[in-house]
């Protein structure tokens, strides 16, 4: 209690803009312990962690051939985590058109011996607008939606039905790469930065959890364990069909599309920096 006397004290005696200084970084360190004391007092029942890449598919010239591949790449780093590439005669194979899609993971995980029902999760970056999709294992039924509270920047939050006791799942939101989100990233070279405000469910009130930074690559080994036969993404995948002998090539059809910038493989270090 002294101590506090003390402390009082001493920050009266200081001059007014040492006081608004003071207040200041007081302010904007809150943010940072706040989920920290909360778990203190109520032991959260839910974990979450982080990770998030670029996802991108597309086909490039290669003399004769072309080269179809999808890769996964680091987005602080701008190196690659995984990259899977197929050469084929060209006019001799079709393939998804080229796009590309930052990812966000969030690992969620139930450590209470119940369920959870009615999980709400509120999830904030840049690197979310109207077009994001959200998808999980299809047997949970993850929906998710853009809120915009009032006087609040706009929330993407995930709903889902029952997270079963002493259980994980990965959730995901992918984002289209346009114009807007390729200048933000890769031209002007801005932080993507994700927060998650809140979690909420029928168990608990809304408070904020504390999320920890996960590296892309365990994240991505952790979503292949937890899916059974059938969840597997059929999005992140080259798909490329080889016509038969008898077939026509087929036509280059017209492409807006360009390609990321050429990123280098990511050393074990860089792989999972954000």
């Amino acid at each position: 209690m002294s101590l506090l006397t003390r402390a009082w004290n001493w920050f009266w005696g200081q001059t007014v803009f040492n006081k608004i200084v003071l207040v200041g970084l007081f302010a904007a360190f809150v943010p940072f312990v706040l989920p920290t004391v909360v778990a203190w007092f109520r032991p959260t029942m839910i974990k979450v962690g982080v990770a998030f890449y670029t996802y991108e598919r597309g086909a490039q010239p290669q003399g004769m051939n072309t080269l179809y591949f999808f890769e996964k790449r680091n987005l602080v780093t701008s190196c690659s985590i995984h990259r899977t590439e197929e050469s084929v005669l060209s006019g001799r194979a079709t393939a998804p058109t080229s796009q590309a899609w930052v990812v966000i993971k969030l690992l969620l995980e139930n450590t209470s011996d119940r369920a959870i029902t009615d999980l709400r999760v509120g999830v904030r970056s840049p690197a979310i607008n109207p077009a994001t999709k959200v998808s999980t294992a299809p047997n949970l039924g993850a929906v998710g939606n853009r809120e915009a509270p009032i006087g609040a920047r706009p929330l993407y939050v995930i709903s889902m039905g029952t997270l079963p006791a002493e259980s994980s799942v990965v959730v995901s939101l992918k984002t289209p790469i346009d114009d807007n989100m390729r200048d933000f990233i890769y031209d002007k070279k801005r932080i993507v930065t994700i927060q998650v405000p809140y979690v909420s469910a029928n168990q608990f009130r809304e408070y904020p959890p504390i999320v920890s930074r996960t590296n892309a690559t365990k994240i991505l080994n952790r979503e292949g364990v937890l899916r059974t036969e059938g969840d597997v993404s059929s999005e992140e995948q080259i798909q490329v069909t080889l016509l038969s002998p008898g077939e026509p090539d087929a036509k280059d059809g017209k492409t807006t599309y360009q390609l990321l910038p050429k990123a280098k493989a990511c050393s074990e270090a860089e792989a999972g920096v954000w």
